[in-house]
C-alpha cells in the first residue's frame, strides 16, 4: 500500500517530479511533508505523545485516566473548538455558520451541544467541520490532519523542519482519487476530505491547503453509560492514518495509495535555496507581512 522513493540528494528528487520527469506517478495525489521520517500521520488532538498538551489547553484531565476514553476525548475536542470559535467571534472575526456553537454562545461553558448530536451520528459532525479546518488551520489541536494539493508547498514545510536535523525528512503522497473513487464502493474507506473556503483566508489559500477527517460513529449515551459499565469504556483511536486505511482496503487492492519521498536531512540548506529560487518562500507561503519578516530574518539560516 506504501511506495517508497529514497533519494541521495534534492537535485534528484527535484528531477523526478518536475514537469518532464515522472510526477505523473502522482497525479491525483496530495501531499504532506514531514521534516523527520520518523513522524507519523497522526493528527495533534490524538498524538499520544501530546497527551498532556491537548488536556491542558482543554482545561484539565478527566480522573482516573479516563483521558483515554473516546467519550472524554470527544467531548474535550467539542469544548476547544466552542472556545476557538466564541473568542474568534467575540473579536469580530468571520466565522462558519454553526446553529449549534451558537445555541447559549453567551455562555462561557456549553455542556448541551454534544447532546444535539443524534444517535449514532458522527464525529466531527458535519456542521462543524469547517470550524473544525479553520481552528485546525491555526494551531488549535483538532482530529483533522492538514495536507495540500501543492507537492512544493509539502516540500518547503518539511524542508524549514529538517534544518540543522539528523536523519531523513519525508514527503507523503496520499492518493486522493483513488479514496475518493472507493468511497461509494462496497470497499469503501471512511475518510473525508475537507477543503474549506479559501477566500478571507490568505494563508490556506497560498498553501492550497485541505484536511483529513477519519470520522467516527459515536454511541447513544445509554449505549456509553452500558459500555463503560458492564465492559470497559471504547477507547480513543490513535493509530496513524495509514494504518487505519490499510485495515479497510481491499485484499485485492492494487493501487498504492500512498508513496513516500525521503531525503536526507543534510540537503534540507540546498532544498530551501532552491524552493526559494522557485517562488516557494516563507512570503509566499504567508502572505502579508509576517511572510515577508519571516523570509528576511531566517533566510541567514540556508544562505
Amino acid at each position: 500500500m506504501i511506495e517508497t522513493y529514497e533519494f541521495s540528494s534534492i537535485e534528484e528528487l527535484m528531477e523526478f517530479i518536475s514537469p518532464w520527469g515522472e510526477s505523473t506517478a502522482l497525479d491525483g495525489y496530495i501531499f504532506r511533508g514531514h521534516s523527520q521520517e520518523d513522524f507519523k500521520l497522526i493528527p495533534t488532538a490524538l498524538r499520544p505523545e501530546c497527551v498532556d498538551y491537548f488536556w491542558k489547553i482543554c482545561g484539565g484531565r478527566p480522573i482516573d485516566n479516563q483521558y483515554n476514553w473516546q467519550n472524554w476525548q470527544v467531548r474535550a475536542e467539542y469544548q476547544i473548538l466552542r472556545r476557538f470559535y466564541r473568542l474568534a467571534d467575540q473579536r469580530g472575526l468571520e466565522v462558519p455558520i454553526s446553529n449549534r456553537m451558537r445555541s447559549n454562545l453567551a455562555q462561557e461553558f456549553d455542556f448541551l451541544g454534544l447532546n444535539g448530536l443524534h444517535d449514532r451520528d458522527t464525529w466531527i459532525p458535519h456542521d462543524l467541520l469547517e470550524t473544525a479546518a479553520l481552528a485546525q488551520h491555526y494551531g488549535i489541536p483538532t482530529r483533522l490532519l492538514d495536507w495540500t494539493y501543492d507537492l512544493y508547498v509539502a516540500l518547503y514545510f518539511a524542508t524549514r523542519g529538517a534544518l540543522k536535523k539528523d536523519g531523513r525528512l519525508v514527503v507523503w503522497a496520499l492518493n486522493k482519487e483513488r479514496l475518493t473513487f472507493l468511497k461509494p464502493t462496497v470497499n469503501r474507506v471512511d475518510i473525508d476530505f475537507i477543503t474549506p473556503h479559501y477566500a478571507g483566508n490568505p494563508n490556506l489559500n497560498a498553501q492550497k491547503g485541505l484536511f483529513t477527517h477519519w470520522s467516527i460513529e459515536l454511541p447513544s449515551h445509554f449505549d456509553e453509560v452500558k459500555n463503560i459499565t458492564e465492559t470497559g469504556a471504547t477507547l480513543t483511536d490513535r493509530r496513524p492514518l495509514d494504518e487505519q486505511i490499510q485495515t479497510q482496503m481491499a485484499a485485492n487492492e492494487t493501487i498504492n495509495i500512498f508513496k513516500r519521498l525521503v531525503l536526507p536531512c543534510s540537503e534540507a540548506k540546498k532544498a530551501c535555496k532552491i524552493l526559494d529560487r522557485l517562488g516557494y518562500d516563507s512570503a509566499r507561503i504567508f502572505p502579508g507581512y509576517h511572510g515577508v519578516s519571516e523570509q528576511i530574518l531566517n533566510q541567514h539560516r540556508y544562505y
